[in-house]
């Protein structure tokens, strides 16, 4: 089965690094169980977050909407840009995403197994950019 929504250590590092729950489509339902906090393995599509008693979690749909089309770095636009590899193996995994300008150049680029994993790490390099406004 492939996973079409961020891990539970995932949407812990999105928080860590200041994303706004509510740029979250889905949850993990929070359960208190002998005085530790643990969360139902299967999110749930979710309108509202009551964050903290709810794990936000973001589906691949609403991590690809976080990222902007277009990003400015030193005077020089790049663009995201997708594909799905034809060669799987060691060096090649199926699922890439980039930021390139018009002369190919890239400026940074996720080669995963799972399209959500590919997305979140590139969500994340774009906070630590500075790409992605957070709250802070």
């Amino acid at each position: 089965m492939v996973r079409g929504y961020t891990t539970i250590e995932q949407s812990k590092k999105l928080l860590s690094l200041g994303l706004d729950p509510n740029t979250a489509d889905m949850c993990y339902p929070h359960f208190i169980r002998h005085g530790a906090d643990t969360y139902n393995e299967i999110p749930e599509i979710a309108e509202d977050i009551d964050y903290p008693y709810e794990m936000p979690c973001w589906s691949l749909a609403a991590l690809l909407e976080l990222m902007p089309a277009k990003i400015n770095s030193n005077e020089e636009y790049y663009r995201l840009t997708s594909h799905k590899s034809l060669f799987n193996g060691e060096f090649f995994k199926p699922y890439l995403l980039f930021y390139k300008n018009f002369a190919n150049k890239r400026i940074y680029e996720v080669n995963r197994d799972n399209f959500v994993d590919a997305a979140f790490e590139m969500v994340c390099w774009l906070i630590e950019q500075e790409h992605i406004k957070i709250n802070k």
